[in-house]
């Protein structure tokens, strides 16, 4: 369980009218909480927060800096962005209702663990459509026997705050030394083109972190993902494999992204602060 009460949540400077309205938001629900709050982008309190203070940060290549030096030394973090499924936008899966869900990680940018013993309730939540989106989420069966592989990009900020500039061009030419495959590049803001359509007869979905890969898993499309992915828990890390993709059972891992996911509500009403590990 994390204290509330021994939270700060950053807001950085430099934010859409949404995301700042959203950030305030949850500023002012922590602070109710008894937490703590720092605006204006102000890096340098950040770094000067007590060990006994746990930052909430998103993803911000500002304070990639932070990021290292509390790996190093252990430091705990929270770390929150856009949900696995039910997110509000930049989604190809049935999206959320009242603010949608957001992930939530201690000293990671995704889940990491698939927690065997979790109940399938919270994901069954996540099934029906809403009144913002009434479609029903479906978890396709794996596709198997695909031509093409997908390729979602990493744009420049991600890449920027992960240290994997130009990953794009390499992967690419990396694939092309390993399969005579085409080639279906994705970029982030492919707004015009569905997901489900590109991965309709794929043989995988290739990302390094990209939320594509999760949607992708749920749409039955095998992925090859970096390490630091929650797909890469039933995907596969290593792209010298392109043509030997896996296929696992997803049902735990679906439970367990589901537990990793909360909506605005969960952190009012305490369940956030009880279920985050």
């Amino acid at each position: 369980m994390i204290d509330p009460k021994a939270t700060c949540l950053f807001i950085p400077n430099g934010l859409s009218r949404f995301k700042n309205d959203l950030f305030e938001r949850i500023g002012r629900h922590i602070q109710e909480k008894g937490g703590s709050v720092i605006r204006l982008g102000d890096v340098n309190a950040l770094a000067k927060l007590p060990d006994d203070i746990t930052p909430i940060v998103g993803a911000m290549p500002e304070i990639k800096h932070l990021y290292a030096e509390w790996k190093i030394r252990g430091r705990r973090w929270i770390y929150w962005d856009r949900g696995y499924a039910r997110r509000v936008f930049a989604t190809w899966l049935p999206r959320g209702e009242n603010g949608g869900y957001y992930r939530y990680h201690i000293n990671s940018f995704q889940m990491r663990e698939i927690k065997s013993d979790l109940s399938d309730d919270r994901w069954k939540q996540l099934l029906p459509g809403n009144k913002i989106d009434p479609r029903p989420i479906e978890v396709k069966p794996w596709s198997k026997g695909g031509k093409h592989i997908v390729l979602a990009e990493a744009p420049p900020g991600y890449a920027g705050l992960h240290g994997v500039e130009g990953w794009t061009d390499k992967v690419i030419a990396r694939l092309k030394k390993l399969t005579d495959r085409p080639i279906v590049r994705r970029r982030k803001d492919e707004l015009d083109r569905p997901l489900s359509r590109d991965l309709e007869g794929a043989h995988c979905l290739v990302a390094h972190g990209s939320i594509a890969a999760v949607e992708a898993v749920v749409l039955g499309c095998p992925v090859f993902v970096d390490v630091g992915s929650a797909a890469s828990l039933v995907g596969l890390n290593d792209i010298s494999l392109i043509e030997s993709p896996v296929y696992p059972e997803r049902q735990p891992w679906l439970n367990s992204l589901a537990y990793s996911q909360f909506n605005e509500a969960e952190l009012v009403d305490g369940t956030l602060w009880n279920l985050l590990r």
